[in-house]
């Protein structure tokens, strides 16, 4: 029998949810490189700025990747959200191997493994750690007479 855990069963609070990790962040990243493709098409981006504007928009997928794996589970958020930010550097690095048609890891693919451990730790860390505001504040914005509530017997 599978407890619930806030709104969760337990299955899914203890696995280490990878897979919906991966999924959000390339929603995220495929987007925004598919608009900064535009810019430099379109416009006279300077060329030294490229790789920067590459590595942020791959930092913010690691970063979403991170924190989406540390939201999904209780403990350990630093392991799991370095786990998925592994993973997704290794699925780029398969990718851009596998389009380039060349397997050969060389510093610049070792940084961007290291970063990417490095960004999703932190991004599960701050996903394990964020504190939640609860919903009946919201809902009773505008009555004050709610927050009373307990008082009144």
């Amino acid at each position: 029998m599978q407890e619930k855990a806030s709104g969760k069963s337990a299955a899914v609070k203890t696995g280490f949810g990878i897979g919906s990790a991966l999924i959000m962040a390339f929603c995220i990243t495929i987007p925004v490189m598919l608009v900064l493709a535009a810019i430099l098409t379109f416009t006279d981006f300077p060329d030294k700025y490229t790789t920067i504007a590459v590595f942020m928009a791959t930092l913010t997928g690691l970063f979403i990747t991170g924190f989406k794996a540390g939201t999904d589970n209780e403990k350990n958020g630093m392991v799991r959200g370095g786990l998925t930010g592994f993973a997704y550097m290794a699925l780029l690095f398969l990718a851009g191997s596998i389009l380039l048609k060349d397997f050969s890891l060389n510093q610049r693919g070792i940084i961007m493994i290291i970063t990417g451990l490095i960004a999703g730790a932190i991004g599960g860390l701050i996903g394990t750690n964020r504190k939640i505001k609860p919903l009946n504040r919201l809902s009773s914005f505008g009555n004050r007479t709610a927050s009373y509530k307990k008082y009144i017997k």
